[in-house]
């Protein structure tokens, strides 16, 4: 069992809507160096039906950005810190690529919070390649920007294939007081949740789900292959794997329509909790 979180709700940025509707509330987590926004064209689908809390994970966005304790167990200990703060018992969770390992986390050690699971491009194998990835990435993109028309300009250009990945990279930028933008995350807090996911067994934590699991990867995704995904699905028996033609690793951005509707449907089925025995 993770180790309380020292993070107190107000130092995690949140916001709930559609308080007072009637389902059982869902909750998004995005992925690393995201941040509540990112689910913007997917929370206002689900808000008349069930309320809805998006937030800012520790080290990205708004919320308290610590020193170190970037762990998956922190993560999860702040949710559910945040969760017992809103007096929410039960929810249903939807985690999006370092979200989903987040996701597992939570699902492995305190499941009983849990009506339903739903794993967004999201691998459970760690990939040694990540940790070069995300300190290359810091190292190339040249902050801080003089202002915002430097950095849309650079973002453009270097993306120009990907435009995409270089939308949300411009879009984790903050305008200092002065005009100058960084980066609205913790950089350093960015390379310790790699270095801290590597280490542990995502698959493990999946066998361990008790709760209904969707697993939804994108056609065109270089971050989960078709075997981990399928393999995935396999380690929990009755995991629903599904497959989002002509989406990437952003699935919530490049597919809203599509993904919102599959999730919809989903955690509408499971509104009334289904417990599945571990293997």
């Amino acid at each position: 069992m993770p180790s309380p979180s020292p993070l107190k709700p107000g130092d995690i940025y949140h916001r709930v809507h559609g308080e007072g509707s009637p389902g059982t509330p869902v909750v998004f987590l995005h992925g690393l160096m995201g941040f509540a926004a990112n689910w913007g064209r997917i929370w206002p689908r689900f808000h008349q039906e069930r309320p809805v809390l998006v937030l800012d994970q520790r080290g990205h966005g708004r919320s308290a950005k610590p020193a170190k304790g970037y762990s998956p167990s922190d993560y999860a200990c702040d949710l559910l810190a945040l969760l017992e703060h809103l007096g929410w018992g039960r929810i249903h969770l939807v985690g999006h690529s370092m979200g989903g390992r987040v996701a597992m986390q939570f699902a492995a050690s305190f499941g009983h919070h849990l009506a339903s699971l739903v794993l967004e491009d999201s691998g459970a194998e760690a990939r040694p390649d990540r940790l070069h990835w995300i300190r290359d990435l810091l190292k190339s993109v040249p902050t801080p920007f003089p202002d915002r028309e430097t950095a849309k300009r650079f973002f453009e250009r270097e993306y120009q294939a990907d435009p995409t990945t270089g939308g949300f990279l411009f879009s984790n930028l903050h305008t200092l007081g002065d005009g100058r933008l960084v980066w609205r995350f913790h950089a350093e807090g960015m390379i310790e949740t790699i270095e801290k996911g590597r280490c542990v067994d995502g698959m493990g934590l999946l066998r361990s789900v008790t709760c209904p699991l969707l697993i939804v990867r994108g056609e065109n995704s270089t971050e989960l292959s078709q075997d981990e995904a399928e393999g995935m699905a396999a380690a929990r028996p009755g995991a629903e794997l599904a497959v989002v033609r002509g989406a990437g690793h952003l699935i919530h951005a490049e597919r809203a329509d599509e993904f919102s509707a599959m999730i919809a449907s989903f955690i509408n089925s499971h509104d009334s909790r289904v417990l599945i025995s571990p293997p």
